[in-house]
């Protein structure tokens, strides 16, 4: 639970509103990835979650119209947090490319958003156990041509959703931090 302060703007009570929603619909997801049979639904919480980060981005970001950068923003507060823990990487010629843990996570979105990619496990069951997976994306100049990329995440669920809740706290203060309105204290999930 993080308790953040509060004003009356409209601002805050959508991220809070897209915030709380992104959480109830990944809560739902991950209870499904833990039935009998198992439902790879990781794919679809990361989408969630991205999609959301992007939302709450542009509170502080109004003019920006590249989401991948709008996600980058987002994530900019706990960047080190992130920082080696989830990587990609594309290994063949000429395709020769490394990926950053915003990246990883965008182009997840994008694979299920635009390839319709909907399942995949992408946590680690444990720190000690870096869970293996992949994506495809296309290169911004040839759209049409998928690339496979490699992703290996060493957080768990628990660990990420700690980590995203911390970048939207931050991303909530920076918005208050150059508010000048009154506030209040209300406490999120």
């Amino acid at each position: 639970m993080i308790t953040l302060q509060n004003n009356t703007k409209n601002e805050i009570n959508y991220a809070q509103g897209k915030l709380d929603k992104a959480l109830q619909v990944c809560s739902f997801l991950k209870f499904l990835s833990q039935q009998k049979p198992p439902q790879d639904t990781e794919k679809i919480i990361i989408t969630t979650l991205i999609s959301c980060a992007e939302a709450i981005a542009r509170i502080n970001y109004p003019k920006e119209t590249d989401c991948q950068n709008l996600v980058r923003d987002f994530f900019k507060p706990v960047k080190e947090d992130l920082k080696y823990t989830i990587r990609g990487h594309v290994g063949s010629i000429p395709y020769n490319k490394v990926f950053c843990s915003e990246e990883v996570l965008y182009l997840i979105r994008n694979d299920y958003i635009h390839n319709a990619n909907f399942t995949g496990s992408f946590f680690a069951n444990s720190k000690d156990m870096p869970r293996l997976g992949t994506f495809c994306y296309s290169e911004k100049s040839k759209k049409t041509r998928l690339i496979l990329a490699n992703s290996e995440c060493k957080l768990t669920y628990n660990e990420f959703l700690e980590i995203f809740k911390k970048a939207f706290e931050e991303n909530i203060k920076m918005y208050q931090k150059n508010d000048s309105t009154t506030v209040k204290t209300y406490k999120v999930l």
